[in-house]
This record gives C-alpha cells, structure tokens and sequence, in this order.
C-alpha cells in the first residue's frame, strides 16, 4: 500500500512514493515508588524526543508512473548524492508528510536499497530514521546591586598586612638556637652552668 495522496519530502529530497510513517513518543519514567497525593506525578516523567521512521521509494523515470519508460537513472545517482550530503551536514531537516510537518528533526539512521526485486532495479529504497532536537531559549538575569562585584581591580586573596617570614630557611627562629650557639654568645659564664649540668644534672 503506498500513499500517494501527497508528495512527501525528507529535507530537500521529495519521495516519488511514501511506503511507511512511523511516529515514536518516548518517555522516561521513574522506577521508584511516589507518594500517593503528596507530589505531581509529572515530576517522575522525563518526556523524550520525538522519533520518525520513514520508508520511501524514488524511481528512475522522468516523471512518475508504474510503466518504466523514459529511464533516467542518473536521478537515482543524484538521489544518493542528495542523501549523502544531508547526512554529512549534520544539520537539522524538515519533512513534510500527509500526516504533518516536523521540524528540526535529525538523522540518526538512513539506509538506502535497491535491488532487482522492484522493477529491475529502477527504484531505490529509503529507509531513514530521525529523532527531534529540542532547543530551548538562554535567559539573562540581572544580578542584585548587593551581589554585583564593585570595579573588579582588586586582587582575590590579597591581605593588607605583611605575614612573618615563617618557614623562611634562612632566618632560623630565635627560639632555635643551638647548643654550640649558645655557648659563643654567652662566653665563659655559660660554659661553666654547662659543666655543672652534666656533672649535677641540675
């Protein structure tokens, strides 16, 4: 059964004859339990996008008719080419079908056959698959005066005071002296409270 009630396009390819239409809604729905009366249900349903599954057919005549006369194949080799172009642009299409329009649609398959089997090879078969790209719209918002930065010079983590030079390897603590250190800044008085330390250990 063909549908011949009006001329269907994919894109910029208008098919001679539109064999099947297939329209997908998908959506995701949560695996978990919802409380009964205490949320929107809505909340737990991700709608997915819009799939169309189209099979079409394009003949080598001149101009369509089921008698083969007046072959022009290179309108099947044109056909290939158009395909191929659309699927290396990866850009959204339209396609127009006696059930509606649908807009922004990409290819997520395309499948192209022909064979001995429709009229000595003189029709080619499109097989596309398509999904619908959702856009949405970015929003400005103004941020509150409090919240807004000032002139932006100033530089982050910057402090006004100067920090010791803690850590510093070249300037020990004062707290750190050694033993030897110590026994040349305080002379002969401190040698001697030294010996007695080790003789008395007081």
């Amino acid at each position: 059964m063909f549908f011949m009630t009006q001329r269907s396009t994919v894109g910029f390819l208008t098919l001679d004859v539109l064999v099947t239409e297939n329209i997908t809604l998908p959506n995701e729905v949560t695996k978990y339990p919802v409380e009964d009366g205490g949320e929107n249900i809505s909340d737990h349903i991700t709608m997915g996008n819009e799939e169309l599954n189209i099979t079409g057919s394009i003949t080598a005549t001149e101009s369509f008719a089921f008698e083969f006369s007046g072959l022009c194949y290179s309108k099947l080799i044109d056909t290939v080419g158009t395909l191929r172009q659309m699927h290396s642009d990866r850009k959204t299409i339209k396609v127009v079908t006696g059930l509606g329009v649908y807009e922004d649609m990409a290819f997520t398959n395309l499948t192209i056959n022909r064979t001995n089997s429709q009229g000595g090879g003189q029709w080619l078969e499109i097989n596309a698959s398509l999904r619908k790209i959702r856009k949405v719209a970015l929003k400005e918002t103004e941020l509150p005066p409090d919240k807004a930065a000032d002139d932006g010079k100033g530089k982050t983590g910057q402090t006004e005071r100067r920090t010791g030079q803690s850590g510093n390897a070249s300037t020990p603590p004062a707290n750190n002296k050694t033993v030897m250190k110590s026994l040349k800044d305080n002379g002969k008085g401190y040698v001697d409270q030294f010996k007695q330390l080790l003789t008395t250990g007081k």
